[in-house]
């Protein structure tokens, strides 16, 4: 039970369509109800604890932390991507007027901590796509981590929270981490509007032209979460999405559904497994010309941008929507 990655890769394999992420969450509410959680892993689900750790973590020597190991994974990992200040709380109208419609963007803890920019090209996006944006005051986390640990009340009080921080008058609400987005799709108390993957959601909408992309020569490795190949089963999405900027070349890198290792905070929990895990991952990208990896799952970002970072190579790590902005003429 504790060593299972929650990757659900045997779902997408089982010819019998058990619902094994169902079961082994009810399986550790029972098992590890009283047993005492990482400590990291509680900071995390909070937004501004997060990030306020994440700034110390950013502004303190490394020498500082070198006595304590975890201490020291998690200020490496706190420093690998750029951590830009995430969309205000607000309305922001659509670029393009009148507006097709209205959704919700959830900004999550690690996210809003470590991808502000990947949530500001969200909007930037979302609105240059016709639709007026609603990030609210009061969202907080979604509850995965929690649950993931048997704390049933705490991930349904979670999901309790982000239900009333989002108004009735959505047509969606979007997501852009992918171990985020498929929990909230299936938590309870249910969200007030449908959830939807940024990428899913930009595809499904027409929200992207390739004639608003500037061209780019540049080869980009692409990973696919296991929660975007297992649960979601849009493995596509991303891939679909960037093939829409003139010139680029995509290179798929790792085995679809594979985890590497991140799986939340397990890879606080099994640092050394999760090492394992991710070492095939490091290997293809020192094998590849590329200079830019493009992943979903912000976990997953984190975890493959220390890698590499402790390895020495150059290859800044994005999520693909934070290319796709780039490229926004």
């Amino acid at each position: 039970l504790d060593t299972c990655l929650l990757c659900r890769r045997c779902e997408l394999a089982c010819p019998s369509g058990v619902a094994f992420g169902r079961i082994m969450d009810r399986a550790k509410a029972e098992w590890f109800a009283n047993r005492p959680r990482h400590r990291l892993s509680q900071i995390a689900e909070n937004p501004r604890k997060l990030r306020a750790a994440t700034l110390l973590a950013r502004l303190a020597p490394a020498w500082l932390t070198r006595p304590f190991p975890q201490l020291g994974r998690a200020h490496r990992l706190a420093r690998t991507l750029y951590a830009e200040t995430p969309p205000a709380a607000g309305t922001y109208p659509a670029l393009k007027q009148p507006a097709r419609g209205r959704v919700g963007l959830f900004a999550g803890c690690a996210t809003a901590a470590q991808q502000g920019s990947a949530l500001n090209a969200a909007l930037l996006l979302l609105r240059h796509g016709g639709f007026d944006v609603v990030v609210p005051a009061d969202a907080g986390c979604c509850g995965a981590l929690a649950t993931h640990a048997g704390n049933t009340a705490r991930a349904q009080a979670f999901a309790a929270n982000n239900q009333q921080a989002f108004d009735t008058e959505l047509d969606a609400i979007v997501s852009i981490a992918s171990g985020c987005g498929t929990h909230l799709a299936a938590a309870e108390p249910r969200l007030t509007a449908p959830h939807a993957d940024i990428c899913q959601f930009l595809l499904a909408h027409d929200g992207i032209h390739r004639d608003d992309l500037q061209p780019r020569q540049q080869r980009a490795l692409l990973h696919t979460p296991c929660s975007v190949e297992n649960v979601y089963r849009g493995g596509s999405w991303a891939a679909k999405i960037l093939a829409l900027v003139p010139d680029l070349q995509i290179e798929p890198i790792g085995e679809a559904g594979q985890c590497c290792g991140s799986a939340g905070d397990y890879l606080l929990r099994h640092p050394i497994t999760a090492e394992r895990l991710r070492e095939p991952l490091l290997a293809a990208a020192a094998d590849s010309d590329a200079d830019v990896l493009l992943t979903t799952n912000v976990g997953c970002a984190m975890h493959i941008a220390a890698g590499l970072a402790e390895r020495r190579q150059q290859i800044e790590v994005l999520h693909p929507i934070e290319l796709l902005a780039r490229q926004l003429r």
